[in-house]
């Protein structure tokens, strides 16, 4: 078997200089790294391991730091990482400093909305979820392309955006005063799907600090983005199937405004999806009406301004979002964590595959879904990356 040699590297940068400077100075005293990204954390970390050197720049909390590192043959340097630090522990005995840090979304989920009485993100006319969201990252000061931001397009809150008659309580779709960034976006994100309930918009940010938000389901492609091998290039590893959580009923609720008339004259707004076909329920559950099993689930959002798909008006439907969320339920979820030596520009959302006999992993077809990686460089100089993807079954 041919032996591959790689080389490792691992550059951790330094902004410095008066905002908005670009001089970026290597802290040549980083000795070993590791940086997270995924669907299960709100924002990207890293966690950076330095020694004293004299010439280090200086560093304190919002302190601007890049993370390169990579593998030759491989992707090479390349920025793993971009944002701030946050808060820094220093030991005595081994003396070394660890270097805690967020990434660029973290600004949102620290920083609260100052305006007084909080602010109408939809308008008199309703605005559309990405521009609602783009909104409150500007204010937030976090850093993104507008045409990685990306919605449903919906007018929402041309419905229903509050009761005119109640100046005490602020409309769904108000970001409200004292309110964290980030709490605002992810309650849109929940809401965020379209009519054909293909996936669901969700802001996150991926390697190098950049953000998107885009369409997701749990469901991989037809086509790996990146395929491993069992004795090839893969070091450990497991998987889990775990019914917990599954379900084959969901009710949504919109809006449901008292005494506000929405079109068609309803004053309520639900919508509910079920499915006969839930083989993994256990036995002996009592049966509805049409004679079978059901497991269910309630969600509810004022945000949700009709119920079904067809109902006049440019906004969010209860129909739509029932069918996404039982699609995402109803079925039991196959967790494949493994860990590689191999160096691509991996990233949460790709499609995976893994070829492993002795996990049962041998259809070609046979792909999952990353959900978490973490990429570490560690003391040594040896360079892994660990990922956790989950597929429905």
């Amino acid at each position: 078997m041919a032996t591959t040699v790689r080389t490792t590297t691992l550059q951790f940068w330094v902004l410095t200089g008066t905002p908005p400077s670009t001089t970026w100075v290597q802290h040549t005293g980083a000795f070993a790294a590791t940086c997270t990204f995924g669907f299960d954390q709100r924002y990207a970390e890293a966690e950076v391991r330095t020694t004293v050197v004299a010439s280090a720049p200086a560093v304190t909390y919002w302190s601007e730091v890049r993370l390169d590192m990579g593998c030759t043959p491989g992707a090479g340097v390349a920025t793993r990482f971009r944002g701030y630090v946050v808060p820094l522990d220093q030991a005595a005995y081994p003396l070394e400093g660890v270097l805690h840090c967020r990434g660029y979304l973290y600004r949102a989920s620290w920083v609260r909305n100052q305006t007084k009485g909080g602010t109408d993100l939809a308008g008199g006319t309703g605005t559309s979820d990405q521009a609602q969201v783009q909104a409150v990252l500007t204010t937030c000061g976090v850093p993104f392309t507008a045409a990685n931001v990306a919605g449903t397009g919906k007018a929402l809150g041309s419905i229903y955006n509050g009761n005119p008659g109640d100046v005490f309580t602020p409309g769904p779709y108000w970001w409200q005063e004292g309110e964290p960034g980030l709490s605002c976006i992810e309650r849109l994100d929940e809401v965020s799907v379209p009519d054909d309930a293909s996936g669901r918009y969700r802001t996150f940010e991926t390697l190098a600090g950049d953000v998107y938000r885009i369409k997701l389901a749990t469901t991989p492609t037809a086509t790996p983005d990146f395929s491993f091998t069992e004795g090839v290039d893969v070091l450990d590893a497991k998987i889990t199937r775990d019914p917990t959580g599954a379900g084959n009923k969901v009710i949504v609720d919109g809006a449901s405004p008292p005494g506000v008339s929405l079109p068609g004259g309803i004053e309520v707004v639900t919508f509910t999806a079920g499915s006969a076909f839930a083989p993994y329920l256990p036995p002996g559950l009592p049966t509805a009406p049409d004679g079978h099993a059901y497991v269910g689930t309630r969600f509810a959002s004022p945000l949700i301004e009709k119920s079904l798909v067809a109902d006049p008006g440019s906004v969010l439907a209860c129909e739509a979002i029932a069918q996404f969320l039982l699609a995402e339920l109803n079925c039991v979820i196959d967790t494949l964590e493994f860990s590689t030596p191999r160096d691509d520009l991996l990233g949460p959302g790709q499609t995976i595959h893994l070829q492993s006999p002795r996990l049962g992993i041998t259809d070609t077809s046979q792909h999952y879904w990353l959900q978490h990686l973490e990429i570490t460089l560690d003391e040594r100089g040896q360079f892994t990356q660990r990922l956790s993807c989950v597929r429905k079954s």
